[in-house]
């Protein structure tokens, strides 16, 4: 199983900056390296499931990051692949 994790970072000086990897085994090792890379920009962080309104498509699992002041400072998803990479 392999599980990629999409992470955008927010800036709002350079632009928001999206970075993926699917080197995961599995889902808690790639929630784990979305919080540390948060924590590298807030050690506070504190991630939150995002409220999806009605009608709106998100990947689903989408999680927001918030720094110690309460702003949104980035988000990332965690989805297992369902294909077979090369």
């Amino acid at each position: 199983m392999k599980v990629l994790l999409i992470i955008v970072i927010f800036n709002v000086e350079t632009g928001s900056e999206v970075e993926t990897n699917m080197n995961f085994s599995s889902e808690a090792d790639c929630r784990a390296a979305a919080l540390a890379a948060f924590q590298q920009i807030d050690a506070a962080v504190e991630v939150r499931a995002m409220d999806i309104p009605a009608g709106q498509e998100m990947l689903e699992g989408t999680m927001i990051a918030y720094g110690a002041e309460g702003g949104e400072i980035g988000l990332y998803a965690c989805n297992t692949l369902r294909s077979p990479t090369g």
